[in-house]
């Protein structure tokens, strides 16, 4: 999924809402995700799963940290906490570069979920 995919699919929810200034613009730029393309249809599938469990669009963060994904949000339901979880977990076997399958990396000098292509990649450089 590429970047203009993942603002079209913003836009076409009525954006997201910043948790922190809920007065600013509606979200609908995935440079908000400070995470890979690789984990755009990642993020889109919870977005729209949030929305259908009653999810208020409130997003605080959306990022990568120790390889995986984190994604921030307000007050919610223990479903909505429960399939953001759910996402995180699913985050570690997902490339966030190709959205290929992948694992968590630990020996390149920081932690990344990468495929075996992307992997070697980077330990050639």
């Amino acid at each position: 999924m590429t970047e203009q995919e993942m603002n079209d699919f913003l836009e076409s929810i009525g954006g997201l809402i910043n948790g922190w200034k809920t007065d600013d613009t509606p979200i609908t730029d995935a440079g908000f995700f400070s995470v890979g393309q690789g984990w755009y249809p990642l993020l889109k599938d919870l977005i729209t799963d949030l929305i259908a469990l009653g999810w208020d669009k409130q997003v605080c963060q959306v990022k990568e940290k120790f390889g995986g994904l984190r994604f921030y949000i307000n007050a919610a339901s223990d479903a909505v906490h429960n399939r953001i979880s759910e996402a995180e977990n699913q985050s570690y076997e997902i490339c966030e570069v190709t959205g290929q399958p992948g694992k968590l990396r630990t020996d390149i000098g920081w932690y990344t979920t990468l495929c075996d292509a992307e992997y070697e990649k980077i330990k050639q450089k």
